[in-house]
């Protein structure tokens, strides 16, 4: 994997002024990576753990989310989907556009600025909640079958159904797509991309420091600076994210719950799960099942 976010080309295609896709895959293949264009995500069918700017949860088949442009995520599907038995695990139905791809005077139409305004929102990412999911989802599977003027306008109608909901939910507070925007930023965008997607491994200032051309002190100021904590409280809360989902999804032992999760000490691994839960991992567990 890169260890920063690609920049996804999207296909421009001459006779429609946006990108929809039905995918059907044995897993989602597109690493960590963004893109200017505007995405509607449809996970039909798949699991795993997805990657939205400085957010990592697991997502299951049925979760729609809206990312706004330049916002770094990925789906990292479950080890099952490379089986060779059950080859098409992954689907999904993807909608992209470019923030201007209806041309400057159309967002200042009245009709369209409450979409104007759910687009600024999407910069955090925003995953939408029931009943909205499921008559988008209708509607997106709907979209798949018109074409033209009739595919535009279904897309426009979603997103305003979408802009006049309250039923969505911020995955990423707080995020800064304008990262990528400059030269400065970059540098942290490479390390946000290397330790989402390394999270259960060992983690080297000296490694994560040099991706951002950084000595490992200033490195640590500069990256405290920037993200409101320091970089092993960072690594922690990620990791213990991860644990979360391993708590919940497996019957793994505490101990191996731990390794995986990139914690080398199962006793620091509980201080610091119960410190940010509340509840120490036996219990996290405990009370998940008992739902």
């Amino acid at each position: 994997m890169p260890n920063r976010p690609d920049r996804l080309l999207v296909p421009q295609q001459p006779n429609r002024s946006f990108d929809l896709r039905h995918e059907r895959v044995a897993g989602f293949l597109n690493p960590w990576h963004f893109h200017p264009e505007i995405e509607l995500n449809y996970v039909v069918s798949s699991a795993g753990m997805r990657f939205i700017g400085h957010s990592i949860e697991r997502f299951s088949g049925g979760e729609i989310v809206l990312l706004g442009s330049n916002l770094p995520h990925y789906w990292k599907n479950d080890a099952v989907a490379g089986q060779p038995d059950r080859p098409l695990l992954a689907e999904a139905i993807i909608a992209r556009f470019a923030p201007e791809f209806a041309g400057e005077a159309f967002w200042e139409l009245p009709e369209i600025k409450p979409i104007q305004r759910l687009l600024q929102r999407a910069g955090v990412g925003l995953k939408l909640l029931e009943p909205l999911r499921t008559e988008v989802a209708q509607q997106l599977e709907g979209l798949l079958s018109l074409s033209g003027l009739a595919q535009l306008t279904g897309l426009l109608h979603i997103l305003d159904r979408i802009a006049h909901s309250d039923t969505l939910a911020p995955i990423s507070p707080g995020y800064l797509p304008e990262y990528h925007q400059n030269r400065q930023s970059e540098r942290l965008s490479r390390v946000i991309g290397h330790l989402l997607q390394h999270v259960s491994q060992p983690v080297s200032l000296d490694e994560v420091a040099g991706l951002a051309n950084m000595n490992p002190a200033a490195f640590c100021r500069y990256f405290k600076s920037q993200m409101g904590q320091t970089l092993t409280q960072y690594v922690t809360e990620l990791r213990i994210r991860y644990a979360c989902d391993l708590l919940t999804r497996t019957d793994e032992s505490i101990t191996v719950v731990s390794e995986q999760a990139g914690f080398e000490n199962v006793s620091y691994f509980v201080q610091a799960f119960r410190k940010k839960q509340g509840v120490t991992p036996a219990r996290f567990r405990q009370q998940f099942r008992s739902v």
